[in-house]
């Protein structure tokens, strides 16, 4: 597998829109640097326009510097903030890759 992206479009009320979310995309690291990160962004935007949605959405770990330079050369912007509460009883409260 060279990569991967899940896409899923959802109407939103506070956006009173269609609007699609990238909740996983991944190239695999040997693959990396070739274009093929851009390419599938761009076919998940022509994807996203064909299913009528006025935007695209993902979020990004903030351990995840390389990725966050990646959107932002490919024109996406970070206005949101997005938290989470644990709800296994195991004290993890750790910023961590995969979780």
């Amino acid at each position: 597998m060279i990569g991967i992206l899940n896409l899923r479009f959802e109407g939103q009320l506070h956006h009173l829109e269609r609007i699609a979310e990238i909740l996983e995309f991944a190239v695999a690291f040997e693959y990396r640097g070739r274009g093929i990160g851009k390419e599938m962004l761009a076919q998940s935007y022509q994807i996203a326009k064909d299913n009528v949605c006025s935007q695209i959405e993902l979020a990004c770990n903030q351990l995840r510097k390389d990725a966050h330079r990646f959107y932002t050369r490919e024109c996406m912007n970070n206005f949101h903030f997005k938290f989470y509460k644990r709800l296994l009883d195991d004290g993890s409260q750790e910023n961590i890759l995969g979780r």
